[in-house]
């Protein structure tokens, strides 16, 4: 009976392990650029939509704040010649 309640405790402890998640859930947006100064990307993480079908559907409204807001490091006449959504961060392929 003792090695049956180990052996619980251990099969419990590794589904738990199992349920942890490594990042939010969320779409990655790869963003294609076109710029002076060759920088052909920048990706942004949307933890607020769940679903590549509603990422499809919905990030074009969001295109032109973001790229409002762009970081320094990119030109600020950069122009989008495309977007992609993910799952998965881009940057780790």
């Amino acid at each position: 009976m003792k090695n049956a309640a180990i052996g619980f405790a251990m099969v419990s402890a590794l589904g738990l392990a199992g349920c942890k998640q490594e990042q939010a859930p969320g779409v990655y947006v790869e963003i294609s650029l076109k710029n002076d100064a060759d920088i052909d990307r920048y990706v942004v993480f949307n933890p607020n939509i769940k679903t590549l079908e509603e990422c499809k559907r919905s990030f074009g409204d969001s295109l032109p704040s973001i790229m409002a807001n762009l970081p320094q490091a990119i030109p600020k006449n950069s122009t989008v010649t495309g977007w992609k959504c993910s799952l998965k961060d881009p940057a780790k392929k």
